[in-house]
């Protein structure tokens, strides 16, 4: 996944109005997950990871990503109804992945994910407990 991103990375601020959509789901994102607010959150994300995949300008790739995003919340989404931590295991690092595509840091995008793909790693072990 991060070879995706490593594209839009290097196109950076050049994607102008996209990201200017793209930025507020990721705002969005973010404060359902602060706020525990499952249904928000799950709308915006799907939007939010299929308006910065579709960046790339892969349609095919992009829909692959969208179709497992929505396999992995369908599957999520019984574990993490009715908990009263829910904040606690959501991620909300959408904001941080916008502003590195904005500045073109392929570093710290690649950051981003890397403690994208840690946190769910993290969750599927507590998943396990």
């Amino acid at each position: 996944m991060n070879g995706i991103f490593r594209k839009i990375t290097e196109l950076g601020a050049a994607h102008g109005p996209a990201l200017v959509s793209v930025r507020r789901r990721a705002e969005e994102c973010a404060r359902a997950a602060r706020s525990g607010d499952l249904n928000i959150l799950i709308g915006y994300d799907l939007r939010f990871w299929r308006e910065l995949g579709a960046l790339a300008g892969n349609p095919y790739i992009s829909d692959f990503l969208h179709r497992l995003r929505m396999q992995c919340w369908v599957f999520a989404v019984p574990y993490l109804r009715g908990r009263s931590d829910l904040s606690d295991w959501l991620w909300n690092g959408h904001g941080d992945l916008v502003d590195a595509v904005v500045k073109g840091d392929g570093d710290a995008a690649y950051a981003v994910i890397s403690a994208y793909n840690d946190h769910s790693l993290t969750w599927a072990e507590r998943l396990k407990r």
